[in-house]
Order: structure tokens, then C-alpha cells, then sequence
């Protein structure tokens, strides 16, 4: 069969474009911009710029990013299909469909550490002989993708609960590491985040691997059980001595779950430890980039209050004595509004020595004036956070690094090509 991946530039839809070909799919896609780190594996002539009803010449599925139905309707290739009568999937809903078919599927969702989660899975899988194929949202520095293909029965994906996306998804075992409130551009409160999660874990076959110190996802689960013979197992009962290549207690969190995920499938104890302690991240995740005249370069996918938190505490307990600077840039105008009272907490408890935040990164939205960069530094109201725009953001940073300083670049936008852009 022929799919078309329609927006094959996203971290997910190019992971299941690269799977989908490994199953002996025909694959081409379109995007604004369809050569980038995730599209690497594929020939020229299979990725086509921008949106024509051309594409779908002799297709048999259309698979798209789920936000294009609502803000781009009028996209040709989607008239186009409809007009032909191609089947449409989310490339969620494709993954599941087809994919996943006839797997054994291990889903980590959460709305924290589901892709360092993912990915330990799959290295304590590796290491353990078992050849998982995997969906990640990020690269993988060992495979140089954010995909993996394997030829056993696993298959380890990460499933984001964005527009309900996870319910294409039935997992023998799903991992849940945390629930707050995310998407509000989707999502109207924590309630509607907190019943999306309940409807994809009564789909799961054999047993949910919980965080149920968190009181929410105990009560989902509680609820889950109550319905189902489902078991549960709570990852933090688990007695580890863990020491992780990677910071933060958040991180500590994520290996228990990997861990208990581990133990499930009868893989050695010894083999996990040794797996998780060798484990150095992923893409994007606390991740060095390089460095600047002395300067230490991180990026960090981070856009949530909690992530910029905990990611902020676990930069000072690794540099205690050092000038940590960081470049913050909002994701999307709904998500800095909704939760704009939570983003100033933060930064007024934030222990680093400046903070930069930037213009909002739209992403799929448009801005409407419903909330500005400023307004949030006005609101923090400390002298060592300050407002600056993108356009003279380098410029300025070459001029102020110094020797020793740690500088995150941070959020799921520009922020990780402006880092790379300082050091090149």
C-alpha cells in the first residue's frame, strides 16, 4: 500500500512514516519543510515540499497531523482525499491500525517523561536481547532516529494524550508517569486531561506500571480497576540503587518505571541496573550541545512550568558554584495564558543567576494578542529575569557568556536551533 504522510516533519509522524516503510509500506510526505533531523532516512524524491493534490497520485492512505483538520481545513491534499475517496488516519490512528497490528505493545504516556521513559524502555529491551522496534519523540543518539526497528514481538511507543491521540492504542502494558494540565488549546481542565487518560488505560491488556504517588493517577486507576481485571503495579514501591548518568530526581522517577517494565518481561534485575546506569539520554532532554568561549550549551525540550522547574533544580545540584543562564522561549499563546500563574511561580522561585524569555513560539496557533512575553516578565518582577527578543538573542549572548557559565536554551520551539546556531 502507498501512504502519504502529510506534515512528515514532526518528531511522531516521520517515526511512523520510517516504521510503516520498514513493514513494507510505500511511503512519501509533504511538509512546509520536509528535510530535517527526522526525515534523514528517506530519498529526495519521497519528500515533497509543501501541499499540492499532486501528492496523492495512486495513494491508497492519507495520514496527517491531527491539528491540520482544525486549522488548516482547507488544505488541498485533505479536499483532495476527501474528493477521491482516500482513506484519512491520523498518523496516530495509522500507527495503531497497522503498526502495531499483532505487537506486543509497551505505551509510556504522561504528561512529564514520557520520552526518556520510552527510551530507557527500549535500551533495557536492547540490552536484554529482545530487538524491540520503537516510536520516539525525540533522536536516539545510538540509533540516530527516533525510531527504532526491531524484528521481535515488542514494540515500545510513546503515546501522547494531545487530541486523544493515545486512544488508537490498545498496549498490553501502558506506563503512566504523571498527569497535570496540558493542551488547553485541546483539553478544557484537568477533569477532561484526567478522563482522556482514564479511556486509554481501561484499553490496556495485562497491567498499567503507575506513578501512584501522584493522588490523580491513583484515583484513575483506582477507578480503571474497579472496572476491568486489569492489574496495577506502582513503580515508586520499587527498592533501586540507581546511579544515573542523567540529573534529577525526576529522572530517578522515569528509571523505576523503565525498571518495573523490566521486571514484567523476566529480564534480569542485573541487566536493567546496568542498562539504566549506562543510559546518557536522548535528543533534547538535558542534553549538551557544545560550548561557547568556555560557555556549556545545553537544550532542553522543556515548556511546562513543572519541566522548566525540575530540569532548573537538577542544572544547579550538577553546577552548584557555576553562572547558569537560561533562555527560555514560551510554547504556544494558549498554554503561556491558562497556565500563566503556575509559569510565574516558577520563575520567582527559580534558583539560576538570569533568565531570558523570549517572544511566545506559535506553533499551531495564531497569535490574537491573548498573552505576551512581556506580560509574563512584568508579572515575575525580578531584576535577573528579563525580556528579549529572538532577532538580537545571539547577538547580545556572544557578547555577555563568560567562561564557566552553563546556559540552557530551553522549550519546544526555536530555542535548540538557536543553540546550535550560538556554537556553530
Amino acid at each position: 500500500m502507498k501512504v502519504h504522510f502529510l506534515g512528515i516533519g514532526g518528531s511522531g509522524a516521520s517515526a511512523a512514516a520510517s516504521l510503516a516503510q520498514a513493514q513494507g509500506f510505500e511511503i512519501t510526505g509533504c511538509d512546509l519543510e520536509p528535510n530535517n533531523e527526522f526525515t534523514t532516512q528517506f530519498e529526495k524524491s519521497q519528500l515533497l515540499k509543501g501541499h499540492s493534490p499532486e501528492h496523492l497520485e495512486n495513494i491508497d492512505i492519507l495520514a496527517i497531523t491531527p491539528a491540520i483538520t482544525s486549522l488548516d481545513a482547507d488544505n488541498p491534499e485533505l479536499v483532495e482525499a476527501r474528493n477521491k475517496n482516500i482513506p484519512i488516519l491520523t498518523w496516530q490512528q495509522f500507527l495503531g491500525e497497522y503498526l502495531a497490528k499483532d505487537k506486543f505493545v509497551i505505551a509510556v504516556c504522561g504528561t512529564h517523561g514520557k520520552t526518556t521513559t520510552t527510551a530507557m524502555i527500549a535500551q533495557i529491551l536492547e540490552d536484554a536481547d529482545l530487538d524491540p522496534t520503537v516510536e520516539l519523540g525525540a533522536i536516539h543518539p545510538k540509533w540516530k532516529a527516533n525510531f527504532r526497528i526491531g524484528k521481535s514481538r515488542y514494540f515500545v511507543i510513546e503515546a501522547d494524550e494531545f487530541n486523544d491521540n493515545f486512544l488508537h492504542l490498545k498496549p498490553d502494558i501502558t506506563v503512566v508517569t504523571t498527569i497535570e494540565m496540558d493542551h488547553p488549546e485541546y483539553f478544557k481542565d484537568l477533569n477532561a486531561v484526567s478522563d482522556s487518560f482514564e479511556k486509554f488505560l481501561i484499553q490496556t491488556k495485562q497491567t498499567i506500571v503507575a506513578n501512584l504517588l501522584d493522588p490523580n493517577i491513583a484515583e484513575i486507576v483506582k477507578d480503571v480497576m474497579k472496572k476491568t481485571s486489569i492489574h496495577s503495579l506502582d513503580f515508586n514501591k520499587l527498592e533501586t540503587d540507581l546511579n544515573l548518568k542523567i540529573p534529577g530526581e525526576y529522572n530517578i522517577s522515569n528509571a523505576k518505571a523503565a525498571f518495573q517494565v523490566g521486571l514484567l518481561l523476566n529480564i534480569n534485575s542485573q541487566t536493567i541496573k546496568q542498562s539504566l546506569e549506562k543510559y546518557t539520554g536522548v535528543g533534547r532532554r538535558f542534553e549538551l550541545i557544545g560550548d561557547y568561549n568556555g560557555a556549556t550549551i545545553y537544550s532542553d525540550f522543556g515548556h511546562h512550568p513543572t519541566e522548566i522547574k525540575v530540569t532548573m533544580e537538577a542544572a544547579r545540584e550538577k553546577f552548584p558554584n557555576q553562572r547558569i543562564i537560561l533562555i527560555y522561549q514560551p510554547h504556544m499563546f494558549s498554554r503561556t495564558k491558562f497556565l500563566f500563574e503556575e509559569f510565574v511561580k516558577v520563575f520567582k522561585e527559580l534558583e539560576v543567576d538570569k533568565t531570558i524569555i523570549t517572544d511566545i513560539y506559535p506553533s499551531r496557533e495564531v497569535d490574537t494578542g491573548l498573552v505576551t512575553s512581556q506580560q509574563l516578565v512584568d508579572a515575575v518582577s525580578r531584576e535577573n529575569i528579563i525580556y528579549h527578543s529572538p532577532d538580537e538573542l545571539l547577538p547580545m549572548l556572544k557578547h555577555h557568556l563568560k567562561n564557566g557559565d552553563i546556559v540552557f536554551f530551553m522549550g519546544a520551539g526555536d530555542s535548540d536551533k538557536w543553540a546550535r546556531e550560538l556554537i556553530a
